[in-house]
């Protein structure tokens, strides 16, 4: 074993750290042209070059590149990193190439029109997925997304990929696509006789193509045009690459006596590439010894001691190979590392705080829904039951004013919230059976008192051949019509209003109605339609109606979730036509079903019979529903809480309860399972000022316990509907 002295140690490390300094210092005086020359001539003799000094040249081009702007910057090193990977690509090393090739493309992706190098990244990737891992699925996603973006780039650069895409798509099976982009390849290189590698290289490909389809005196054929290509152009790399293949195919053939001939212009082939390349190496030697003779300040000395320098210099160069490699390297993987775990980092934080604004935002909503409506509750209750008390004009006038203002209030809230949820992605549309001509009547005679005191006239077409019987979200085509009736109606004075159902196309189980809400008021200006349905947007800015400009732009959003398009047609003084088309699942099943329950339903009621148990914690909420009650007769008591009504449930029979969910002590979803623990039967119907998709769900839950639920406010109408009708149910599971 050769022992080296320490001091030859310590010489050599300052030779070392020597020729890094003067190298780099060589380079930091460099402009951006010439460094990126240096990188182009780098690729161009990578036969000339060694691999150690390709690798320190382009390393050094990465540090020296930190001195200019960032886009220079970003474009040296997304070059450089390419340049690497090649390197590391020719020495079938595709783990450290795709690694520099993956740095080299989030460079490229800081940067603006360098549409050449982006596709030379990603096809280089594509060619380590598929001749280095085996994964030309990954490589063929590659390679199909750069052509398909590829309309920057020039004619040439466009065919070499489709080239390229037509081998993978020939490796992947896909002949047919293969097939197409070669007739395109063969076609242009034809025609362009600089690029007569290329040509051949399409040759070639038919070739392969042909072989794997078992046709081989076409495969032949094409093997040998491409051959005679790279021979008379002394292509002789390219020349040995095609020898090889139609070489494996003439011993498939069983045509060993050809295959010998082929065999041997590949030996020569490759006999004569290497000593082409060993020519040009020498020659590049030649001249980089000249170039350091011109620049070196130490010429005089060196010439003295020439044998001595170049034994130091070639170990310095070893020695400075490995050093530099395995130190720049350790040191680029452990800053990229870093800055993937910083971002990383970053993300998670940024997520956690997504979901968390989330969650504050859902309870918040929940929150000012539920505050904002209790109140409303009693004051909404307390005047519709003033109404029908108070006889005195005068103060009849001032009660219904109240009403009105109420009504408004509680309208404009729901707007506000509504828009919220659309927002947080909280609306999902629901799938219950619902009769829409129920529907029609109920929206056309609860816009009758307002259209009447605009002088207003409402009419409902209903087209018959619509079925009655269908299925999905009642309550949000509800909001939809209820807009767009109090949109017209705002607009227009003495005059009539449509709520049209027509044109329905009936396929197999589903059917497609046209709807309409027309008026004959002032109209729209065509300037302004397109605006109206955006969020606080009004026709006139100037326009002194009451509302938030927030109607529309809900109407919008329910009926894009249901799959159509709102559309408007309007013009000043001729009224407005807002209309869309909606899909519908047919309830065949449930119509007969339906209507046995209509008829059950109109079972009359004595209410004098019936004993009614409220359970609510807030007292004026309590009058008022007790007294809602009191009008139609029904007798009814009071639980301030969960745990009262478990006990009043438990000592008397009740006919239905009406519960309240948030209450102290015990809620109405936790004392609602409890009293079904020993009175599966009585309807149970939940009151809620909440509205958020969590709460409705936990409370149509088969779980919940619930038989049903109403949103406070609530018309008296809709009320007593919902109490008859479980009532009538409650009677029918008895009987």
């Amino acid at each position: 074993m050769i022992r080296i002295k320490k001091y030859h140690i310590v010489t050599i490390c300052f030779y070392l750290f020597y020729s890094i300094t003067y190298a780099q210092h060589e380079y930091e005086e460099m402009s951006f042209s010439e460094l990126e020359s240096i990188i182009i001539h780098t690729e161009n003799h990578f036969n000339s070059l060694g691999r150690a000094s390709r690798i320190m040249t382009i390393e050094t081009v990465i540090d020296v590149s930190e001195k200019f702007n960032p886009k220079q910057k970003y474009y040296l090193k997304a070059h450089s990193y390419n340049a690497l990977g090649k390197v590391y690509y020719t020495n079938k090393d595709y783990e450290e190439a795709i690694k520099n090739y993956k740095i080299a493309e989030l460079f490229i992706k800081e940067l603006d029109g360098y549409p050449e190098l982006s596709i030379d990244i990603n096809n280089n990737i594509a060619l380590v997925y598929i001749n280095g891992f085996n994964k030309p699925k990954k490589a063929l996603r590659r390679i199909k997304h750069i052509y398909e973006n590829s309309n920057d780039l020039n004619e040439k650069s466009q065919h070499v990929l489709a080239l390229n895409l037509a081998n993978i798509y020939i490796r992947t099976k896909n002949y047919k696509k293969a097939y197409d982009l070669l007739e395109k390849c063969k076609k242009y290189f034809i025609n362009n006789q600089q690029d007569i590698s290329k040509l051949a290289t399409t040759y070639a490909s038919y070739g392969e193509y042909y072989y794997r389809f078992r046709q081989y005196s076409n495969a032949i054929k094409y093997y040998e045009l491409a051959a005679t290509i790279t021979e008379k152009n002394q292509l002789f790399r390219q020349a040995m690459t095609i020898y090889k293949k139609y070489e494996d195919l003439l011993v498939k053939i069983g045509r060993e006596d050809k295959a010998y001939a082929i065999l041997k212009k590949y030996t020569k082939h490759h006999q004569t590439a290497l000593d082409i390349e060993k020519q040009e190496a020498h020659q590049y030697k030649k001249q980089l010894t000249v170039s350091e003779e011109k620049n070196t300040v130490e010429t005089k000395k060196a010439k003295q001691s020439k044998t001595i320098s170049i034994f130091t210099v070639s170990l310095l160069l070893l020695c400075l190979i490995f050093f530099c490699f395995f130190i720049y390297n350790h040191r680029k993987i452990k800053t990229l590392g870093q800055s993937l775990a910083l971002r990383n980092k970053e993300l998670k934080i940024s997520k956690e705080k997504s979901d968390h604004l989330a969650a504050v935002k859902t309870k918040f909503i929940s929150t000012v829904s539920h505050e904002l409506r209790t109140p409303l509750y009693g004051v909404v209750g307390l005047s519709s039951i003033l109404m029908e008390r108070i006889t005195d004009k005068e103060n009849h006038k001032f009660i219904k004013l109240m009403k009105f203002s109420a009504d408004h209030l509680l309208n404009l809230i729901n707007d506000v919230l509504q828009v919220t949820k659309m927002e947080s992605y909280e609306i999902h549309l629901d799938k219950s059976s619902y009769d829409l001509k129920n529907l029609a009547d109920d929206i056309k005679n609860s816009f009758e008192y307002q259209a009447e005191k605009n002088g207003n006239t409402l009419h409902l077409n209903l087209d018959p051949d619509i079925p009655n019987q269908l299925i999905g979200d009642a309550v949000r085509l509800s909001q939809i019509f209820i807009n767009l009736i109090s949109n017209a109606n705002k607009f227009t004075k003495n005059g009539n209003i449509w709520l049209n159902f027509i044109n329905p196309v009936i396929t197999d189980n589903e059917v497609e109605i046209t709807f309409e809400i027309k008026d004959d008021g002032r109209g729209i200006p065509l300037d302004k339609q397109e605006l109206i349905f955006d969020k606080f947007s009004q026709a006139n800015s100037k326009d002194h109606t009451t509302g938030t400009g927030l109607g529309l732009h809900i109407v919008k959003n329910l009926v894009n979730l249901h799959g159509g398009e709102i559309k408007i047609n309007s013009s000043p003084g001729k009224g407005s036509t807002f209309y869309f088309t909606i899909s519908f699942e047919i309830d065949k099943k449930n119509e007969a079903i339906n209507k046995e329950n209509n008829t059950k339903n109109c079972i009359s009621l004595n209410t004098k019979d019936y004993n009614v148990l409220i359970v609510e914690d807030n007292k004026i909420n309590q009058i008022v529903t007790q007294n809602i009650l009191k009008s139609k007769e029904y007798h009814s008591e009071i639980a301030d809480n969960g745990l009262i009504a478990i006990e009043m449930v438990k000592k008397k029979r009740y006919d239905l309860i009406l519960m309240d969910l948030n209450m102290p002590k015990m809620g109405g979803m936790e004392s609602t399972k409890i009293i079904r623990e020993f009175d599966p039967h009585i309807p149970i119907i939940a009151l809620t000022a909440s509205d958020t998709q969590d709460t409705i769900k936990a409370i149509l839950h088969p779980d919940s316990g619930f038989s049903d639920f109403m949103r406070k406010p609530y018309k008296n109408e809709e009320f007593f509907k919902k109490i008859e009708l479980n009532l009538n149910t409650s009677i029918s599971k008895a009987s």
